[in-house]
């Protein structure tokens, strides 16, 4: 995240002195008069408070004065929360104007982060660029910034010959106030790109509790509380169509794969026909399902929808848990760690609950999931994640349930009654997670003179290629001519280290994406009262994309993107020193995914290795990941992300079943989550049959 690169005085400890520093404090008012967000604040309402400043350099020397000043001012009225923001510069024609896509952060920016409910734990982050673009961030931890969370607010800036001022509207429902707060906590940032420099109003001198520094800002307590719904209240009919209407829009504005799976007619009459079933008001767990319905038909495994934070943290508190977890494998359910007593249900296969068949609960659970296509075992692996909170949404819980299992080993089937436990309660048990494997994110080791490659994540872009070439250096040096590529579970990240593990893997030039599709549409036609969709990016894309229509583009600059995409265009060179030409085995599963179903997608179009397990839970021909925006529904608050960028890999050519996964050349399925170790990993040992076989012969 860019506030961990560019603020560093987040990894450091300041003077002793620092900790004693006297709490900075800002006195706001409640104004009556409108502001206009334009980038001037003329309006009388901000003359009725002071400007702050005094901030502090935490770039490139911590504690020192900043070589320009910095100030600001915050009002507010019934709905809003204004913030203006000077950042003094005696050489405006050299201020960083950077146009890029909403959260990229280019440029000179100034930014406020507000702690509004003061568990100095997690606060909202609101950022403008001098070039006008936009970044928000949900800081939920104090070094993790999630800045798929974009709420709707509106900004302006204004260059003039005392540097640039911004101008920042932040709805109160963006803020998703819950309690009134004598004062809230805030901070206020500063970047100057062309000095590399940062500032900020107030110190940090503890990373690890980095919220808890925030200075205050008091006189807030006529703000609107957000409205809130219990579980057993039922949403008006008329918000609930709202939302929906406001949903399918922003998709048809944004969403580059909306039709990829299913023609524009069969989804457009499955948004008419739930529009036409929303005939009376529903709890927010029974919309949530039918928005969760809706966006599965899509076919985009990088979908995904949330339930409002308020609830879902009390939802997720208080929800009735089964006392062990499961693995879904097709239509069968296996037990991995059992909480009970009952040493039967070890490694068990469960076959009903409280009377209803597995598959028959799979199959309802799986309506509300999204995967690549009309992929399923990409819907099984996550699933298993949380069988729980899908069963409870499908099905609920009583206090006890009824259990029938299989037992491992055994043909007949057992019933049991079992009590529910709470996540409080499941936290006090210490299980035998025997049948857990090592889950390092890299691994590489030599079984029967075969060496066994595992990636857990194609993320970590220093210590994943540094990781890939000592292995090719240790497997050249042993001279072993036979590997096995574990990427079960591997559910992508940085398709750059995907591209650098294949170059070891091939001895030709290789083209990797055909292209990159994307929405165009200018700025103009943006609805302002449509959940929150970033403007700047679909602009920017118009500014880097060739128009194949009025509503498709394909990026062809990707320089204006850094790093972030590579050109489809250019043929990637195999690697010369260390390269592999030997036999190859990929294992694979539902969880292999995104980046990781790019590079196999990549490896079976080139006929490089065979593939054993189950069908990746990628799609072959691509997937829509990259950039996204995550809207926020206005009356229900479920949360909805999209992805905006439609990744074609360069595999047209190959044949595939289009909408699924690779599919392996031996299907190795079952128990095949029992994987304590290469012994009883059935994948791994029937990878080592089949060399040993192949040797043979």
């Amino acid at each position: 995240m860019k506030k961990i690169a560019c603020f560093s005085f987040l990894f450091c400890l300041f003077y002793q002195s620092i900790f004693s520093q006297k709490e900075k404090i800002y006195k706001t008012i409640q104004v009556a008069s409108p502001i206009r967000i334009d980038g001037h604040i003329d309006e009388q309402a901000w003359g009725k408070v002071t400007w702050a400043g005094d901030f502090i350099q935490t770039e490139p020397e911590n504690g020192a004065k900043p070589t320009f000043d910095t100030q600001f001012k915050i009002i507010y009225d019934q709905d809003n929360l204004y913030v203006a923001i000077r950042a003094f510069d005696p050489k405006p024609d050299s201020i960083v104007q950077s146009v890029k896509p909403r959260d990229f952060f280019a440029g000179d920016y100034v930014e406020i982060n507000i702690d509004r409910d003061v568990d100095k734990k997690d606060a909202f982050s609101f950022t403008i660029t001098a070039a006008g673009i936009r970044g928000d961030e949900h800081i939920k931890t104090h070094t993790n910034w999630y800045n798929d969370w974009n709420p709707n607010w509106t900004a302006q800036t204004a260059i003039d010959s005392l540097g640039w001022l911004a101008e920042m509207q932040i709805p109160f429902k963006a803020l998703e106030i819950h309690n009134k707060q004598k004062y809230w906590g805030i901070q206020v940032n500063r970047s100057l790109e062309r000095l590399d420099e940062g500032s900020s109003w107030t110190r940090i001198p503890d990373e690890d509790r980095w919220v808890e520094y925030f200075g205050r800002l008091v006189g807030i307590e006529q703000v609107p509380i957000s409205r809130t719904f219990s579980p057993t209240e039922e949403i008006p009919i008329a918000l609930l169509q709202q939302d929906f209407d406001n949903l399918f829009q922003a998709l048809e504005l944004a969403h580059p794969s909306l039709y990829r799976y299913q023609s524009k007619y069969t989804l457009t009459r499955k948004y008419e026909q739930v529009l036409n079933a929303l005939e009376k008001g529903q709890t927010l767990i029974e919309y949530y399902k039918l928005v969760s319905a809706f966006i599965s038909k899509i076919g985009d495994g990088h979908m995904n929808v949330e339930l409002p934070d308020y609830f879902s943290t009390a939802y997720y508190d208080n929800q009735q848990k089964l006392p062990f977890n499961l693995k879904i494998h097709e239509n069968e359910a296996f037990i991995v760690e059992n909480y009970t007593e009952n040493d039967l249900l070890n490694g068990s296969r469960i076959t009903a609950i409280n009377g209803k068949a597995i598959g028959e609960l799979i199959y309802e659970s799986g309506k509300l999931i999204s995967s690549d296509g009309y992929n399923a075992t990409g819907k099984h692996y996550k699933l298993s994640n949380d069988f729980d909170f899908y069963y409870a949404l499908t099905v609920g819980f009583s206090e006890k349930v009824s259990i029938d299992f299989i037992p491992k080993g055994g043909d007949s089937i057992h019933t049991m009654d079992t009590k529910l436990l709470t996540q409080t309660e499941l936290e006090k048990i210490n299980p035998e997670k025997e049948f857990i494997r090592n889950n390092e994110p890299f691994d590489y080791r030599v079984v029967e003179n075969i060496a066994i490659l595992t990636l857990r994540t194609f993320n970590h872009a220093t210590g994943f290629q540094e990781f890939v070439d000592e292995s090719f250096n240790k497997l050249a040096e042993s001279g072993i001519d036979k590997l096995v590529l574990d990427v079960r579970g591997n559910g992508g990240g940085e398709e750059v280290n995907a591209i650098h593990l294949y170059a070891y893997l091939t001895q030709e030039p290789f083209r990797y994406y055909d292209r990159y599709e994307v929405k165009l549409r200018p700025q103009k036609n943006i609805d302002p009262d449509l959940p929150s969709i970033s403007f700047e990016t679909l602009d920017f894309f118009g500014e880097i994309a060739s128009t194949e229509d009025e509503n498709k583009g394909v990026l062809v600059d990707f320089e204006a993107l850094g790093d972030r995409f590579i050109d489809p265009n250019t043929y990637q060179q195999p690697k010369t020193e260390n390269n592999f030409s030997g036999q190859l085995i990929v294992l694979i599963d539902g969880g292999s995914f995104s980046a990781t179903a790019e590079l196999c997608a990549i490896i079976a179009r080139d006929d490089r290795a065979i593939f054993i397990g189950t069908e990746t839970g990628g799609g072959f021909e691509g997937n829509t990941s990259g950039i996204y925006d995550q809207i926020t529904l206005p009356n229900s608050r479920i949360k909805v992300r999209i992805p905006l960028v439609k990744y074609v890999n360069a595999t047209e050519d190959a044949l595939f079943l289009y909408g699924r996964g690779i599919i392996p050349n031996h299907f190795v399925g079952g128990d095949t989550f029992y994987q304590k170790d290469d012994k009883n990993d059935p994948l791994i040992r029937f990878s080592i049959e089949k060399f040993h076989l192949e040797k043979e012969e």
